[in-house]
């Protein structure tokens, strides 16, 4: 459960490319002739349904945005023809690739992720964890498959020959729920996959883990000894603290907006956060070691530290984040009480409470990209929200951040 920092980007960021798979055949192809139908029922919606609008956990404006109130599915990102593009050859593999093949064939499955907008990192011929991810990714997402089935349907990284034939099709790409000018981020609890989207396209499509739950679906409890150097706002601490606490495992549905930035190591009950990108109070989209089939963090979004190193870049303060939360609710439904996060209490069994006396080293440096960005967000001069949403009392600024 580690936890890092992220940086900001500018307005127009690098570009980074998915892929789209080919397990439309077989046990797949019902999944994917529902994306299709459901295609033609969000494009219907966007021009004559309900829209969403309001304002973000922090109070800020959200921009209105049609989309389809009637729908009840759990499809993420709308599976659509692409008409752009035109039929090329497609090559086979001589046997199926998973961990740890290498070669010619595993160069151009990494190609076709990163054409589509996933995350298999450098394309290097070979099929490391990064390529894996992005497998997983691509099947939950195209296939619309929620984790927990894909959990319990065993070895997912395997691409077989009659998937990588899919996976050529030059017929799909892939579309934001809530489509519109910019860039914004949507994160499908359900399927545990977060998409970033520039003017309708997908830059960073990746796998994901998100608070962890009890065996009913709601949110685990943890109690553990936690040192931190950011408070419940992601603010840093001039000195880190070390408290007993307990706290839930929620990563809450509902619009945010990105709000603060760290890059580096950041401090958290369970380790450190790389490169945390804020968005409700104390929840971030963050590098962490672990990023398991499940969901298994404090609250936060949990993506791979490699990819922290690439996502940070691309999006900015203010950007908009849209969490379609594991009930199935639409973002725009959730209420601000729900869409807040669990803060952290003291341990009722605590029986020793220590500060610690060392400063951690404070850093505004936004990471190498080939773009400049908008804006840099001091670590140490932010200064939280002063109103709480409007039900509830802000936290005190001595309760501990959500973990993550």
């Amino acid at each position: 459960m580690n936890r890092s920092n992220s940086a900001t980007r500018s307005d127009k960021p690098a570009k980074s490319q998915a892929s789209s798979a080919g397990f439309f055949s077989g046990p797949w192809m019902p999944a994917f002739a529902a994306g299709l139908v459901v295609a033609v029922v969000v494009a219907a919606g966007m021009i004559g349904s309900r829209s969403g609008s309001g304002a973000s956990n922090d109070g800020t404006s959200i921009p209105t945005v049609s989309y389809d109130s009637a729908s009840t599915t759990t499809v993420a990102a709308v599976i659509a023809p692409d008409t752009t593009v035109s039929a090329t050859p497609k090559t086979a593999f001589a046997s199926p690739l998973a961990m740890g093949a290498a070669g010619d064939d595993v160069v151009q499955l990494q190609q076709r992720l990163t054409d589509l907008g996933f995350q298999p990192g450098p394309i290097d011929g070979q099929f490391g964890s990064g390529t894996q991810q992005a497998v997983w990714a691509y099947k939950k997402l195209v296939g619309n498959i929620e984790w927990k089935a894909f959990s319990e349907l065993g070895d997912q990284t395997v691409v077989t020959n009659d998937l990588w034939q899919q996976m050529q099709e030059p017929t799909v790409q892939i579309v934001p729920r809530r489509p519109g000018a910019g860039t914004h981020v949507e994160i499908y609890l359900p399927l545990q996959v977060m998409a970033v989207f520039t003017d309708n396209k997908p830059i960073f499509i990746a796998h994901i883990s998100s608070g962890e739950l009890n065996p009913d679906g709601t949110p685990a409890t943890f109690c553990e000894t936690a040192t931190y150097d950011t408070d419940e706002n992601g603010n840093l601490y001039e000195e880190p603290v070390t408290k007993q606490v307990c706290a839930e495992a929620k990563s809450p549905g509902g619009v945010f907006r990105f709000r603060r930035y760290h890059e580096g190591n950041r401090v958290s009950p369970l380790g450190g956060m790389k490169n945390p990108w804020y968005f409700n109070y104390g929840i971030a989209i963050h590098g962490a070691q672990n990023v398991p089939t499940t969901p298994a963090s404090h609250g936060c979004i949990r993506i791979s530290n490699s990819l922290a190193d690439v996502f940070p870049a691309l999006v900015s303060k203010g950007d908009v984040v849209y969490v379609w939360g594991l009930d199935g609710k639409e973002p725009e439904h959730y209420t601000e009480r729900e869409s807040l996060p669990s803060f952290n209490r003291p341990d009722p069994n605590a029986t020793t409470t220590t500060t610690t006396t060392t400063t951690i080293p404070v850093t505004t440096t936004i990471p190498p990209t080939t773009v400049a960005p908008a804006t840099t967000q001091a670590a140490t001069t932010t200064t939280p929200p002063t109103t709480a949403a409007p039900g509830t009392t802000a936290p005190a600024t001595t309760v501990a951040p959500p973990t993550p």
